[in-house]
C-alpha cells in the first residue's frame, strides 16, 4: 500500500465574508509540502447539499441520492483522512458544517480528523473543536490530539492585507498532519483488514 494518503481539507463556513477559505487553502499548501497527502479542498458552499435533510441521504441508503450529495459523498468516501477548518459561530460550529456532517455516515467512519478553527475571542474557536469532539465519534470518526486556533484573527493583517500568523504556525501544522498521517494510515490499514462492525 503506498504511504501517500487522501486528505480532504473541508472549508465549513458558507457565510458571506468569511475567512475560511485562507486558512484552508494555508493547510493545503502545507499538505502539499508535506509529500505524505493528495489532498482534496472541499469548499461546502460549492457543495451546495439540499437544505432538506432527507432519510436517504442521511443514512447513506440504496435508494439515488441527488446529484450535490453523490458528488460530495464521493469525495468522502476517498479521503483517509479529513481536516476541518471552521469559524466559531454562538460559541459552536457553522450550520453548514453541521448539515453537511448529518448528511453522512459511512463516508466518516474510521478515519480520522484535525481541527483549525479561528473566532473572535480570545480561545481561537476552540468551543467548536470541543463540539466537533462530541460530534465525530458518533460517526465512528476518531479526532486527532493536536489542533490549530486562530483568535482574534482579525488584528493580524499587516497594511497589504496579509495574514501574519500563518508561517509562525507551520511547525505546528507540520506536527498536526504527522500525527493526522500516523492515524490515517493505521485506520487505512485497519479498514483493509476487517470491515467495521454494523453499529446498530
Amino acid at each position: 500500500m503506498s504511504d501517500r494518503l487522501n486528505l480532504a481539507v473541508i472549508i465549513g463556513s458558507t457565510r458571506e465574508g468569511r475567512w475560511a477559505p485562507a486558512p484552508a487553502e494555508w493547510i493545503t499548501g502545507v499538505a502539499r509540502r508535506h509529500g505524505g497527502f493528495d489532498v482534496d479542498l472541499i469548499d461546502l458552499l460549492d457543495a451546495d447539499l439540499p437544505q432538506h435533510l432527507t432519510e436517504h441521504d442521511m443514512w447513506s441508503t440504496e435508494s439515488d441520492p441527488s446529484a450535490p450529495v453523490a458528488a460530495l459523498s464521493e469525495r468522502l468516501h476517498r479521503a483517509d483522512a479529513f481536516v476541518v477548518v471552521a469559524g466559531e459561530y454562538n460559541m459552536s460550529i457553522p450550520a453548514s458544517l453541521k448539515h453537511a456532517i448529518d448528511y453522512y455516515m459511512n463516508e466518516w467512519a474510521a478515519k480520522p480528523v484535525a481541527m483549525i478553527t479561528y473566532g473572535g475571542k480570545i480561545t481561537g474557536g476552540q468551543n467548536a473543536a470541543q463540539h466537533l469532539r462530541q460530534i465525530f465519534p458518533e460517526l465512528r470518526t476518531m479526532t486527532i490530539r493536536n489542533t490549530i486556533a486562530f483568535p482574534r484573527f482579525y488584528q493580524d493583517f499587516d497594511e497589504r492585507g496579509q495574514f501574519t500568523k500563518f508561517a509562525e504556525n507551520e511547525p505546528a501544522a507540520k506536527t498536526l498532519l504527522e500525527e493526522l498521517h500516523w492515524w490515517g494510515r493505521a485506520l487505512a490499514n485497519a479498514r483493509s483488514a476487517t470491515p467495521m462492525p454494523n453499529p446498530f
